[in-house]
């Protein structure tokens, strides 16, 4: 051995050993997970130069075997992205590069090797350089002429929704953002579905089995323990209005058949037909025996003023209203207010909307003198809803949809509807056997003289809005005469006119 071979065997070693002790660390690749080779004999700062050796024979043979499971994990994911997606991987491997030039470097699986701050031996350099491999992005291969792509397109169509049905979900959420098919459309419409007629809606609720019933029970004993703390309530001149989920209107009348001291009204505030003057006129007739005509404000204090009086002849009166929120009672509020602020005169109330309170303003709230009550009973407002219209048949138009047609159409509009509802009431009151028609030319006379329509044909226009809600129809006779009415009786066109 020469004198530079001497040399050049303990620098070696020393290179080696300098650099294991600066920290190096070799991990091993044991299926696909890193695990860190350490040995506590070399823990201290002498070692031989056959361990050292031993030791990096060791790691060219791991990394030979990585490098082996990595060019099959390589290949296995390349042939599956190119059988879903068409794309190709290559990898591209670098000459000389050097990963250990003071800087950590990051593995193929993401584990990181460390390197020391002196000079690395030549032997680490060679077993870096087989770590340094990076890949190219995913291509699309391009392979065959024009013919081939025709069919290479319906084949991964094909493929497409193979995948669509077998893949994972958030891989098919993807797939299907690039699919060029456009979707198939139904040709199922609500028009198609069959009809359901008003009683056969009714007979489907019925049979709706009832649920929780002992519940119920329970909750219902819970409410009539209550009875005597609302009778002595109202006994010291405060009225009771009851709020919650469910119809309050079986439990509140089994309340008032018990006040058998004095008359009881029930006035139905859900019903939409409900004219509240004809009420009160019939109150005032038939319980007080008073001559009551004018308007309702007016006929609510000629009652209030009743009781004031020493002569009258019932002492006090009870007062139900079920749904004093209802659309018909909810511009009468004022005049309800003026019933209930007498001390003779017990009311009690329900509300089902959530914004019941924003009906009544301050002067209000005080004369009716509330003490609210939860009275939640869950059970189904089966009386209340029984005046919609539930089935699916095509059905003249009620009170409510008028009001709502009424509702998006201008003031002359609305006097034109007007015009007709008020000819119809008063063709009604005359109880005459002519039906309550009005003649197409007397109509349109009528409206313009009340300057509502300038022109025939701005009479048609208007005339075509309402026809097209149903709100107005008309017939003609044999010899030609054009006839126009309003489809509603008399009563519920003044609950209408009264809204308006």
């Amino acid at each position: 051995m020469t004198e530079n071979d001497s040399s050049r065997t303990p620098q070696t070693a020393s290179r080696a050993r300098n650099r294991f002790d600066m920290g190096l660390t070799l991990t091993t690749t044991r299926q696909g997970r890193k695990t860190l080779l350490k040995d506590s004999t070399y823990d201290t700062p002498t070692r031989s130069t056959s361990d050292v050796a031993e030791l990096l024979k060791l790691g060219a043979a791991v990394e030979a075997d990585d490098k082996e499971n990595s060019s099959e994990e390589t290949g296995a994911h390349a042939a599956a992205g190119q059988d879903i997606y068409g794309f190709q991987r290559r990898v591209v491997r670098k000459r000389g590069a050097s990963s250990l030039r003071g800087r950590s470097t990051r593995g193929r699986r993401g584990g990181t090797v460390k390197a020391s701050r002196g000079r690395p031996s030549k032997d680490a350099e060679n077993e870096d350089d087989d770590d340094d491999e990076e890949e190219e992005p995913l291509v699309p291969t391009n392979n065959g002429s024009s013919s081939d792509e025709a069919d290479g397109a319906d084949s991964a169509y094909a493929e497409h929704l193979d995948f669509a049905q077998t893949g994972p979900t958030y891989e098919r959420y993807f797939q299907g953002l690039h699919t060029t098919r456009a979707p198939k459309t139904s040709d199922n419409t609500l028009s198609k579905l069959p009809t359901q007629s008003l009683s056969e809606t009714h007979a489907i609720l019925k049979s709706v089995p009832l649920k929780h019933k002992h519940e119920l029970q329970l909750l219902e004993s819970l409410h009539r323990r209550q009875f005597r703390q609302w009778y002595f309530e109202l006994s010291n001149k405060f009225n009771l209005v009851f709020y919650g989920y469910g119809s309050k209107r079986r439990l509140i009348n089994m309340f008032a058949s018990q006040c058998s001291d004095a008359p009881v009204v029930i006035i139905n505030g859900y019903f939409p037909a409900l004219n509240l003057k004809q009420t009160l006129e019939k109150i005032a007739s038939e319980a007080l025996e008073l001559s009551a005509t004018g308007s309702v404000a007016d006929i609510a204090a000629l009652i209030h003023g009743y009781f004031e009086s020493k002569s009258r002849a019932i002492d006090h009166m009870y007062v139900v209203v079920h749904n004093i929120d209802g659309l018909c009672l909810r511009k009468h509020q004022a005049a309800l207010s003026v019933l209930a602020s007498s001390p003779r005169i017990h009311f009690l109330a329900s509300v089902d909307h959530i914004e019941a309170p924003l009906i009544w303003d301050t002067s209000s709230i005080t004369k009716f003198n509330w003490i609210w009550h939860d009275l939640t009973t869950f059970e189904p407002y089966t009386v209340e809803t029984s005046y919609e219209n539930l089935s699916t048949e095509t059905k003249k138009i009620g009170p409510r949809g008028v009001l709502h047609v009424l509702a998006s159409l201008t003031e002359n509009a609305k006097g034109v509807f007007r015009v007709l509802a008020e000819f119809q009431i008063a063709e009604s009151i005359m109880d005459t056997k002519q039906s309550a028609e009005m003649p197409y030319n007397s109509y349109f006379t009528m409206c313009r003289d009340q300057f509502l329509v300038s022109s025939e044909t701005t009479f048609r226009s208007q005339l075509t809005e309402f026809r097209d809600h149903k709100v107005i129809q008309s017939r003609h006779t044999p010899d030609g005469t054009e006839f126009v009415f309003i489809p509603l009786p008399s009563s519920t066109l003044e609950t209408i006119l009264e809204s308006m």
